[in-house]
Parts: C-alpha cells; sequence; structure tokens
C-alpha cells in the first residue's frame, strides 16, 4: 500500500530544502526526495559563499522577494542558533555608464537600501585590496554580503526534519504521476502518494516538467592569500562589469583563499549528466585574468577550481508556478538562473504556500511562467 503525504517535495536544493522546512512547520505531513545526499557539489548550492544583496541590478520586480528574504534568513538564524550570513558590503563595479551601475542605483533608491556611489580612488583607497581603474566607479551595497549555502540547505533540513518531515537521500525518482487528485512518485522500489508535490529538482526539472532549461557550466576558482587586506573585516564582496560585457564576481578570504567567478559564459548542456566535471587550464587561468585585473595582489596560487551548474530559463528570471499554470498538483519552482540563492528562503516560503493552498507572502505575478 503507497504511503500517503500531504506533501512530496523532489530536490533538496536550495528551494527544495527552504520549501520543506515551511511546509514541516504548517504541521502538514511532508517527505523530501533527493537523487543525492544534501548538501551536495552535484548542482548549485555547494561551496562556502554565495552573494546576498539588495542592489539588484536585475531588476526591481525581485525587491519584494528579496526583502522577505533577508527575513527568513534571520529568522532561521535566531530558531538554529548559527550565523548563516554576513554583510560585509558589495561593491558593483563598471564604468559610470554601464547598465549595470545605473540598474543597481535604481534598484538600491526603490528599496531604501544604503548605498554610496564610489570612485576608483575612493574604493582603492577604502579597501586596499582592490584596483579599480581610473574611469570605473563602483556602487556600494552596504546591506550585501555574502551566505553560506551548504550551510543553509543543511540547517533547512534540520528544521524541516524537527518538526516532522521525513526526507530519502541517495535514491533519484522512478517516476512521478498523477491521476485524479493523487500524485504518485516511485522511488526505488518504494511508492509514495501526495495531494501535492513541489518540483524543485533544479537542472533535473525537465525530467518532470516541460521547463526550457539551459544547463550551463561554470566554475569557481580559488587562490591563496596572506595579506588582512583581502580578510572580510577589510574587503567586500564584489559584482564586476567589464566593457566587453563580461561579469565576474568574487568574494574575501574566508578561510579558503579570495573566490572568484565568471558569470554567465560557460558552455550549454541540455541535461547536467552531459556537463564535464573535468577540470580545464583555462578554468583557472580566467579566473587569475580578473584577479589580475581588479585584485592584482590575490593572484597567487590557485588551491582549488570546482565545477558548478547555472540552470538557465530562457529569460533568467524566476519561475514560481503550477504546472501548466493550472495544474495545482504540481508546484513548480526554479530559482535559478546563476542568481537564486540569496532568495531561496523566500522562494522556498511561496513554494509551500502554494502547495498548502495559502496566499504567498510575496506576489508571484512576475515569476509565472508562460506555458503556452
Amino acid at each position: 500500500m503507497p504511503r500517503y503525504f500531504d506533501v512530496i517535495v523532489i530536490g533538496l536544493g536550495a528551494a527544495g530544502s527552504a520549501a520543506l522546512f515551511h511546509v514541516a512547520q504548517s504541521g502538514a505531513k511532508v517527505m523530501g526526495i533527493d537523487r543525492f545526499v544534501p548538501p551536495h557539489n552535484r548542482g548549485s548550492t555547494h561551496s562556502e559563499s554565495r552573494i546576498i544583496r539588495k542592489a539588484y541590478f536585475e531588476g526591481v520586480k525581485y525587491l519584494p522577494m528579496l526583502t522577505r528574504a533577508y527575513t527568513l534568513w534571520y529568522n532561521l538564524e535566531a530558531v538554529s542558533g548559527l550565523q548563516l550570513m554576513r554583510l560585509v558590503g558589495s561593491l558593483n563595479i563598471g564604468h559610470a555608464d554601464s547598465e549595470m551601475i545605473r540598474s543597481a542605483c535604481k534598484s538600491s533608491v526603490a528599496s531604501g537600501t544604503k548605498h554610496r556611489l564610489l570612485s576608483s580612488k575612493e574604493v582603492n583607497d577604502r579597501y586596499p585590496a582592490y584596483h579599480l581603474q581610473p574611469d570605473q566607479v563602483a556602487l556600494l551595497d552596504l546591506e550585501a554580503g555574502y551566505i553560506h549555502p551548504e550551510l543553509c540547505v543543511r540547517t533547512h533540513l534540520q528544521q524541516a526534519s524537527a518538526h516532522g518531515a521525513q526526507c530519502r537521500f541517495g535514491t533519484p525518482v522512478n517516476s512521478c504521476t498523477s491521476k485524479g487528485s493523487r500524485v504518485t512518485v516511485m522511488v526505488g522500489p518504494d511508492t509514495f502518494q501526495a495531494s501535492r508535490v513541489i518540483l524543485t529538482a533544479g537542472a533535473w526539472m525537465p525530467d518532470f516538467a516541460p521547463v526550457p532549461l539551459a544547463i550551463e557550466r561554470v566554475t569557481t576558482s580559488w587562490f591563496t592569500t596572506v595579506a588582512e587586506k583581502f580578510s572580510p573585516d577589510a574587503c567586500p564582496v564584489f559584482i564586476l562589469e567589464e566593457n566587453n560585457g563580461l561579469r565576474s564576481y568574487g568574494f574575501p578570504d574566508l578561510g579558503n583563499g579570495v573566490k572568484i567567478g565568471l558569470h554567465h559564459t560557460g558552455p550549454l548542456a541540455k541535461h547536467p549528466d552531459e556537463v564535464s566535471r573535468t577540470l580545464l587550464p583555462e578554468d583557472e587561468a580566467e579566473a587569475r585574468s580578473v584577479l589580475e585585473r581588479i585584485m592584482p595582489d590575490a593572484a597567487g596560487k590557485c588551491r582549488n577550481t570546482t565545477v558548478c551548474m547555472y540552470s538557465n530559463t530562457p529569460d533568467k528570471d524566476y519561475l514560481i508556478d503550477y504546472l501548466g499554470g493550472t495544474d495545482t498538483r504540481f508546484v513548480v519552482g526554479s530559482a535559478c538562473s546563476g542568481h537564486g540563492f540569496k532568495a531561496s528562503s523566500a522562494v522556498g516560503e511561496s513554494l509551500a504556500a502554494l502547495a498548502l493552498d495559502n496566499t504567498p507572502p510575496v506576489d508571484l505575478s512576475p515569476f509565472k511562467w508562460r506555458w503556452d
């Protein structure tokens, strides 16, 4: 006889672990399933840091979700007793007429975020780790910083379990089918049923829903530093936009070296199993090149390089909707495209609300999918 749950969550990364927690917190009977053992290094949420920010050049439509996410991260810190994020500031670096700078300023004003527009000299004097060129400026977001993704996923899962959630790790879903008001999920030899299923499978989403994701291979590298100027006390995170449109990002030394990544420059695949995990010489070389331009004193020995994935929707927006827009048995969540982790606490809460027939605390209309 199939075991029954009110809600099953498939995929327990950033948004899925948060959704599991919020469903469990409501008192509903819920199970989470992941093909790996989260947090793991096969998806998009591993390593020690992601940027969290409100000077959001991607658009003001994200601000309600981001504002809610900050509140939820603070709440999770309070109930767990753990520090999940640290606000060290963020520099959005580019030329004065850069679209990124203009959009980040617009979002900062709209959200009331504390910010300052700094000249290259002001940045170089204030933060000796940086070496901006004379024609560059930086928008300093004073309410930004970094968040620990693996710790956040682990904490959401632990808190969900404390509220009664059951989890199944290390086994992929064989099938997920619906009939009438029930959804049947087969995992290995076991069969489960639920009234609702939340699909947060990340790069594996196309296995469950007709979402045309482009899976992008991305890498991040860590470089050895010794100077105090690269510590979190002295060095904000950064996002850099160059004349050719290339974007990169970086973090201070959190103990493993200065971390550098390039944004939306990797090769694309149709399925995550096609993404190469083999490291190439150019992976380190591209990251080093960024450091040599923006933080030359940090361009020392490369300590480590890892492969990650972006799950890109066609418009690179979040996707939070019922399957097909109307099938309430399936709630689809893809907060990704390389800028999703920071908001995942709020995305998970909204997914849980949809699955429980509650009103989401954030307007989700900007993130509905065009299913036709």
